[in-house]
């Protein structure tokens, strides 16, 4: 417990400090319902590799959707386009929400932390959840959080109604 409140207590400093120009692979850290530094849906794989200092390389995974797996430091995921437009980031490791959920912490944790959660079944882990959060004002991005039958976050991900999405585009 101490460890997680140091590092929050740490993230949460860097991200109040005064930013210096960001290293070529940076990708912020702090993911919350406003977005991921300034990568927001509906913005260009080009407009996202700018922001994040990446490159990215959609592959095709169906018309008019795909998806850019990215890795920076220590946060790795991958970017859901839709028309050539983003539609959500997916990590597996190294992020934040900005209410002190990490990837690793509990869902107690997820619960105490938001108060209104939409709550589904996984379609493929049995036991799993996947807890939505969504933005009071629009436009009404929303944060996932999947959850292992452990009890414990397995994925964060950000975005517009795409984070409903079991598989890709589908």
């Amino acid at each position: 417990m101490r460890s997680g409140v140091a590092l929050v207590t740490a993230v949460l400093a860097l991200a109040a400090a005064p930013a210096a120009a960001p290293a070529p692979d940076f990708v912020p850290s702090i993911v919350t319902l406003d977005g991921v530094g300034e990568v927001r849906p509906g913005q260009t794989v080009a407009q996202v590799e700018r922001r994040f200092g990446l490159d990215l390389r959609p592959e095709t995974i169906s018309p008019g959707c795909a998806q850019a797996s990215f890795r920076s430091g220590p946060v790795h995921g991958h970017a859901l386009f839709l028309r050539g437009r983003l539609g959500s980031l997916w990590f597996d490791r190294g992020v934040i929400a900005g209410r002190g959920v990490a990837i690793g912490g509990s869902f107690a944790a997820l619960k105490r932390a938001y108060r209104t959660l939409e709550i589904r079944r996984d379609v493929y882990v049995p036991g799993a959840r996947n807890v939505y959060v969504r933005r009071a004002r629009a436009p009404h991005w929303r944060l996932r959080f999947d959850v292992s039958p452990q009890g414990r976050v397995t994925r964060i991900a950000f975005g517009d109604r795409s984070v409903y999405r079991t598989e890709g585009c589908a």
